[in-house]
């Protein structure tokens, strides 16, 4: 497809010849103005596309027709799609950079504005995901890597309710009720053991030594005291109460601040 386009600034098809270049020169005899010999070929450019340009203009400097850049869009009062901080002023495309990711581009008042309490909940939401992973993501002790979701933290309260029942009861069937639901077989051996411990009051300490299988968090199964998983609970407890005094004084600080850069400023350390 041939298109023929005027020598202007806002460049006009004159008229256009819908054959291949080889048609032109079998039909033709190459030449793109036999239907038009009383215009002057030197006033006008030849262009071989598929479509014509959306917004043609002649370019003196290459003797070529292109497209208008965005400035001579704006120049001759067509309208453009502007990005944020982009606006026109008296026919001149201007451009405010973004102050911050948290700044929202006024379109009317050709501002950035921002609305700090927006970004003071969104600055809470990241630092109470934060919060949630130290309270409920992986916890490393000894080299094993344990869950902490809820029901793991229930199953963790199972053993430290069993060790403190060891401390309150003298009823042998509670005890071995509860370490049953620990996973812990009762033998005969066991049984003797804990009677006798019963006895001369040394049943938690007892206790502490019998091991339950227990999940990690690579799913692979092992075989833990229960003394040593409540002092993984009780440390782990200590985590959390850590964690959240830590978002507490955070939320205070971020209450206080009157800019983003104030608010970039506060890390969870």
């Amino acid at each position: 497809m041939f298109y023929i386009y005027t020598k202007q600034k806002k460049a006009e098809i004159k008229f256009t010849v819908n054959l291949t270049a080889n048609e032109v020169r079998d039909f033709m005899d190459n030449n793109l103005f036999l239907d038009y010999p009383e215009l002057n070929k030197d006033d006008y450019i030849v262009v071989e596309k598929s479509e014509p340009f959306k917004y043609p203009t002649y370019d003196a400097t290459t003797n070529s027709i292109r497209e208008m850049t965005r400035n001579e869009l704006i120049e001759e009062d067509i309208e453009i799609q502007l990005t944020p901080g982009e606006y026109i002023e008296n026919k001149k495309l201007k451009f405010i950079p973004q102050p911050s990711s948290y700044h929202i581009w006024n379109t009317i008042t050709h501002t950035w504005d921002i609305n700090m309490e927006d970004v003071k909940r969104t600055f809470k939401h990241k630092f109470r995901e934060i919060l949630l992973d130290k309270m409920f993501g992986s916890y490393e002790h000894d080299g094993k890597i344990f869950q902490m979701k809820e029901y793991d933290e229930i199953n963790f309260m199972r053993v430290k309710m069993a060790l403190d029942i060891a401390g309150e009861t003298e009823d042998y069937n509670v005890i071995k009720q509860a370490l049953v639901t620990l996973g812990i077989p009762i033998t005969e051996e066991l049984e003797e053991k804990i009677k006798g411990a019963m006895k001369v009051g040394k049943l938690k300490n007892l206790l502490k030594t019998l091991t339950t299988p227990w999940r990690l968090k690579d799913d692979s199964v092992v075989d833990i005291p229960l003394g040593e998983l409540n002092l993984i609970y009780f440390s782990w407890i200590l985590r959390v109460i850590t964690a959240q005094n830590k978002y507490t004084a955070i939320t205070k600080k971020i209450l206080k601040v009157k800019n983003v850069e104030e608010l970039e400023a506060i890390k969870w350390e």
